[in-house]
């Protein structure tokens, strides 16, 4: 068991944005595609909030109710100083912090509204880390549609002391894959502002459970639930490795968030096979070393990881807490990591818990 006083910083962790932030901020700009609290669908009670595209029933991921331990993560979730107050009582020396909401508005189908929200919340969420700097690391989002725009944001965000940058986890229809060079300016940029590139559940093409809310459609969430998990693979194989972006931008940090990690060793096996394959570009390197160098997966609650600790690479992995959310590690983050590290040697566990993070996002506690 590890002493309290060990140096903890969660890879993962999330912010949860005023449902009124792009009303206020936007106006009428967008009318009513803007997002915003609605009624739920037929005679449903509780709080939707519609997301650009699709709704989610609020008490189901962040919910305020009687609950003391939710009602202060709520708290926390848009208020720094509580914030910091629970990382206190938690043993957490610091956190690199993900949206909630506006990873729901990145599926919205109008490109010009994701880009508008996407600016409104990376300006909140810098006002929300200048709290401390020190201890609360923002990750912006920024669409890259538009190359133009994305780099343009990024350098943007980089200013505003922003630490990443999350994009979406598979590119919505019709746009080229990211493997095409159109991309590539977006690509040097994140690499020369040294901004890690995030690939996040539920920002791809896969509609996230959550978001399904008749009986009908929750006769889909099985599937969702599997399918969501699976679809950073396909674009980490085809786009990242074989697609050459990684031998175009060796220095590119990619991070995968909430997928968790005991996958990586079947993928491992499954890029040396599809390397074999013929027709494929030469790469520069075997193609299993790319997750050795470009890759950076989180870890939450895998049971599996210490298991399978060689095969995935202690190098690569990334705890986070999921803090705010209620199925989060807190309040008893330590206990949790005790179980989940149980196999890794006590060096592997510093880096687990902090020192992988602090190089992936360039960051000193």
């Amino acid at each position: 068991m590890a002493a309290r006083d060990e140096l903890v910083i969660s890879g993962d962790s999330h912010v949860i944005e005023p449902f009124d932030l792009w009303q206020k901020a936007l106006g009428s700009r967008f009318g009513d595609r803007v997002p915003r609290l609605v009624k739920g669908p037929g005679d449903a009670k509780g709080n939707y909030l519609f997301c650009g595209k699709e709704t989610v029933q609020v008490e189901e991921l962040v919910s305020a109710t009687d609950d003391d331990r939710l009602a202060s993560l709520i708290q926390a979730g848009h208020d720094p100083a509580a914030r910091e107050a629970l990382l206190d009582e938690d043993g957490v020396a610091a956190e690199v912090l993900n949206s909630t909401w506006t990873l729901y508005t990145m599926r919205a189908d109008d490109p010009e509204l994701r880009r508008a929200c996407c600016a409104v919340f990376n300006d909140w969420l810098a006002e929300y880390c200048s709290h401390n700097l020190k201890r609360l690391f923002g990750v912006a989002m920024v669409p890259i549609d538009d190359v133009d725009w994305g780099v343009r944001e990024a350098e943007r965000i980089a200013k505003l002391g922003l630490k990443g940058v999350t994009i979406h986890a598979a590119l919505p229809d019709g746009l080229p894959p990211y493997r095409d060079r159109c991309y590539d300016r977006f690509w040097g940029a994140a690499a020369a502002l040294r901004l890690p590139v995030t690939l996040h559940i539920i920002t791809g093409r896969v509609r996230d459970p959550f978001t399904y809310h008749t009986a009908e459609e929750r006769e889909e969430a099985p599937a969702s639930f599997i399918e969501i998990f699976q679809e950073v693979m396909p674009i980490l194989a085809r786009d990242f490795i074989f697609g050459g972006i990684f031998d175009r931008h060796p220095t590119l940090k990619v991070v995968l968030s909430e997928y968790e990690a005991s996958w990586i060793p079947m993928f491992r096996h499954r890029i040396n096979r599809i390397e074999k394959f013929p027709g494929l570009r030469k790469l520069k390197k075997p193609a299993r070393e790319y997750l050795d160098s470009n890759v950076f997966c989180g870890l939450i609650k895998d049971p599996f990881a210490a298991k399978f600790r060689e095969e995935i690479g202690v190098d690569g992995l990334m705890w986070g807490s999921d803090f705010p959310h209620p199925n989060c590690t807190f309040p008893e983050t330590h206990r949790v990591l005790d179980e989940i590290l149980a196999g890794f040697s006590s060096d592997e566990r510093r880096k687990i818990v902090a020192g992988n993070t602090q190089r992936v996002y360039n960051i000193e506690v």
